[in-house]
């Protein structure tokens, strides 16, 4: 979402370029604005049903901006009109989100940081097999290496070299990451509220 902007500003010079005599500027721009706020407002949406505050129940703030959130993502969806035959529309529009998100407080409780190391572990080995040019050998390679990574004789190495190296979290840059990374976290929650009201 951070470069959100940035990304569409260069998408709509790229299709300006390439754009048909009978299409203006102005459509154009219109309607990466469009898509750019429809995917801030989606992020906006499974940030928030996350659980970011340890496991603690939602406040009626928090559902409130949920809510916000959830109204204005459909409105740009169907003005946008992308239709409605996909699992996403109906779990996120459809009221069961919002639902699970008042019954059960949220539907996880992770950070960026946890999700982000998740879709890194999978993009390695995405990343290895790319010349697998057919599909299902290239899933079954994919699952090899995970499990090979997640066996017991790999992961009594890892934790071996881990534990070899001295790490001391006291020292100045430590801190100074934890610090940075708390900032960062707490622009992305108002970048997120900038997108529903701004």
């Amino acid at each position: 979402m951070e470069k959100a902007d940035l990304l569409f500003q260069s998408f709509t010079t790229s299709i300006k370029e390439k754009s048909a005599a009978d299409v203006s500027d102005t459509t154009i721009e219109w309607k990466c604005l469009q898509c750019a706020r429809l995917l801030g407002s989606l992020d906006a949406i499974w940030s928030n049903v996350r659980g970011i505050d340890a496991g603690l129940p939602p406040t009626t703030g928090q559902i409130q901006h949920l809510t916000d959130a959830m109204t204005e993502a459909k409105r740009l969806w169907l003005d946008m009109d992308i239709g409605n035959a996909q699992s996403k529309w109906h779990l996120t529009f459809d009221g069961h989100l919002l639902q699970q998100v008042i019954k059960h407080g949220w539907l996880a409780d992770k950070s960026d940081d946890t999700i982000e190391f998740q879709h890194q572990m999978l993009m390695k080995p995405r990343d290895r097999c790319r010349s697998v040019t057919s599909y299902q050998p290239r899933e079954i390679c994919i699952r090899r290496q995970l499990r090979r990574m997640k066996s017991p004789e790999t992961q009594a190495h890892v934790d071996q070299c881990e534990a070899s190296i001295k790490v001391k979290t006291t020292n100045k840059r430590a801190v100074t990451a934890t610090e940075l990374q708390e900032e960062q976290r707490e622009a992305k929650r108002v970048k997120r509220e900038a997108v529903l009201h701004g």
